[in-house]
């Protein structure tokens, strides 16, 4: 059966690649039935790799020992849920996955074209479909799901044991459509050079892909955060580890190429910058697939290393000088709205600023990143960089953040007027200055001293302020319409989501700040004994055992009380897993919305009548607010996008490809 799954994919390769040349020939000859061929045969190629990804979920679901992939990442104890997510639990089905998503966005951009986008379409689906032929390429020689195995095995080697767990059911996933959807942007930034001009419906179809793309990154971010924080145990969600580091970045692009969208719309400015980022956020969603398959940087996705990183440099390398090429060629023509602008107080200013944000804050990750890689290079030792690297400067641009999305959400475009006037301003730091003295000291975890302490009231006052500012500048928003809030809302979801995504930002960092002031400690206790930690009591209960899945847990389960008042029963584990054979970690977890109590089970001795367990206990504060700011920014991208019209005009676009006069240039 693996020979029909490889046949699958060498038949989209082919596709693929005479669709890239049709599609070529159509912009080069002006032939619209060449371009009609390449658009079937994107559409082909979409139905053969759904085809090829259905037979492997068929062949893991069936326990088919004979494919290779299956006998490295299944095994017959695993459960439904993981046998499913085995699919992309390794190279060979996260790059057929990673594929599926691309074929699958580029068969809808095709579909979804509208009149205002015929001219642009052939070097739009040229450019789709020669990135499609090169992964098909990969597909069917260094990353091939469906290498035989011969003779066939009795039994599978298992899933990656880090990897069953829920959210790894949907982090890859969700990184993968938020990587493969800004490839729609790349495509277009590269129509737009090659032919010479940006069009309205050339805005439209990149915000509306680029909005899309953004969304499912900052989920697929937030998941894997948190996949981090309950499966590895070191009461940490973001190390700024290479991997995570190579998911932010595509990220603080796409964030950068939706501003200066937004700039571009309503100035007519910044239109080579929106070129910019969208070649530099599709860059980098590859250059984070080299970091995490070549083995060159060390990771906690080391199981995700394999040879196919230096397919991916080459293919990097390509990428890079073609766009070098391309833009210093034909970027002349693409010519700002005023020559003269002149960059006031005014919310593009602030915008701009933004932009000089997000730029310096990824050209930082990026040096902290590849600095290992140049130096091991330059000298033969490899010298790391840690967290204190980028934690130095994370605090800083953050609250550089605070201030630009606060003021310029009050701001008017072409205007230094604020939206309700001064009074919104003046309320706001009035009122965020008691609340930020007042959460810098509360409660026992608070009473430490010094820069941590002055860095928590310092955000915390910012972030209230931020929040404040935005509320009252939606207030005097709406106050315009007859309904208030109702109309207001209904009428503008785009609007509306844009506040929610930035109050989403906003409260993010303040839960990011109580990374300054974690407190932790490693007790032993024996069955029945007690120990007082940060005002909280904790009582052994001893040690039990019990199956979950194909898992067996040793528990250490832990009453905790405060005041005499008991709270919870909190219990951390150690699983063991029948393909492997040490012990891993299962935290035991329980908080408020400012404080999770966070205990990891270190040591036990389940066979003395003692019970004796070590545990470390850490108190985690505004871990949870974390979680709570992923709800406003990924709810405030969906709003947006629903609330996107399809032509900027706001009126629906209902023109057929093919059937308006906007493909002049092509002839029957």
């Amino acid at each position: 059966m693996a020979d029909y799954g490889f046949f699958l994919i060498l038949l989209a390769m082919l596709a693929t690649s005479y669709g890239a040349l049709a599609a070529l020939g159509a912009s080069w000859f002006g032939q619209r039935r060449l371009y009609y061929s390449a658009k079937v045969a994107a559409i082909a190629a979409t139905v053969l790799v759904w085809a090829a990804a259905l037979l492997l979920w068929y062949m893991l679901f069936s326990r088919d020992y004979s494919d290779g992939y299956v006998v490295n990442n299944s095994s017959d104890d695993l459960p439904l849920l993981y046998t499913f997510t085995a699919f992309w639990s390794a190279l060979e089905g996260s790059h057929l996955l990673w594929t599926l998503f691309l074929a699958t966005f580029s068969a809808l951009a095709h579909l979804a074209a509208t009149r205002d986008n015929e001219h642009l379409m052939p070097y739009v689906s040229a450019t789709l479909q020669l990135i499609l032929a090169w992964m098909f390429f990969l597909a069917v020689t260094a990353s091939n799901p469906f290498m035989q195995h011969f003779p066939a095995a009795a039994q599978g080697l298992g899933m990656n044991v880090l990897l069953q767990n829920p959210y790894m059911a949907f982090h890859p996933p969700s990184l993968f459509i938020g990587y493969t959807a800004l490839a729609i942007p790349f495509a277009f930034s590269v129509a737009a050079l090659a032919y010479g001009d940006i069009t309205e419906g050339w805005l439209s179809s990149v915000r509306r892909w680029t909005l899309f793309a953004w969304t499912f990154l900052t989920l697929g971010i937030f998941l894997g955060g948190r996949w981090a924080y309950v499966v590895l145990g070191w009461s940490g969600y973001w190390a700024w580890d290479p991997v995570e580091n190579s998911s932010l970045v595509p990220w603080i692009f796409a964030t950068a190429l939706l501003h200066t969208l937004v700039v571009h719309h309503r100035l007519g400015q910044l239109k080579r910058m929106s070129l910019i980022n969208s070649f530099l956020a599709f860059f980098f969603s590859y250059f984070g697939t080299f970091i995490t398959r070549s083995g060159i940087i060390g990771s906690v996705h080391a199981f995700a290393q394999s040879s196919v990183g230096a397919y991916y440099l080459v293919y990097l390398a390509v990428l890079v000088l073609g766009c070098m090429v391309l833009y210093h060629w034909r970027s002349p023509s693409i010519l700002p709205g005023e020559k003269n602008k002149v960059w006031g107080w005014s919310k593009e200013s602030f915008m701009l600023l933004g932009q000089f944000l997000l730029l310096t804050f990824a050209v930082i990750i990026f040096i902290g990143t590849v600095y290992p890689i140049v130096s091991e290079a330059l000298t033969g030792v490899r010298f790391n960089i840690q967290a204190p690297y980028f934690n130095s400067f994370a605090p800083f641009v953050g609250f550089g953040f605070i201030v630009a999305i606060s003021i310029g959400n009050m701001l008017r475009f072409r205007s230094g007027r604020l939206e309700g006037g001064r009074r919104p301003l003046i309320a706001a730091l009035l009122l965020a200055l008691p609340f930020a003295l007042f959460l810098g000291y509360w409660g026992e975890i608070w009473r430490s001293r010094g820069f941590a302490l002055g860095m928590q009231v310092l955000g915390t006052f910012l972030c209230a302020a931020a929040l404040l500012m935005l509320s009252f500048s939606l207030a005097a928003k709406a106050r315009r319409y007859p309904l208030g809030w109702w109309r207001y809302g209904r009428d503008h979801l785009r609007i509306l989501g844009a506040y929610a995504a930035h109050l989403g930002v906003i409260i993010a960092i303040f839960g990011f700040l109580g990374n300054y002031r974690g407190l932790e400690q490693t007790i032993t206790l024996k069955k029945g004994e007690q120990a007082e930690l940060f005002g909280f009591v904790f009582e052994s209960q001893g040690i039990t055992t019990a199956t979950r899945d194909n898992v067996q847990l040793f528990q250490a389960p832990f009453a905790v009380s405060r005041d005499g008042v008991p709270l919870a029963v909190v219990v951390p584990a150690r699983s063991k897993y029948p393909t492997k054979a040490e012990l891993l970690h299962e935290v035991g977890l329980w908080g408020s919305l400012w404080n999770d109590l966070y205990l990891v089970l270190a040591e036990f001795d389940f066979d003395s009548p003692e019970h004796t367990v070590t545990v470390q206990i850490h108190v985690n504060p505004t871990v949870r607010v974390v979680w709570l700011s992923a709800f406003f920014m990924v709810g405030g991208g969906l709003l947006a996008l629903l609330g996107t019209p399809r032509g900027l005009s706001g009126k629906r676009r209902r023109g057929r490809l093919g059937v308006g006069p906007a493909l002049v240039e092509l002839r029957p």
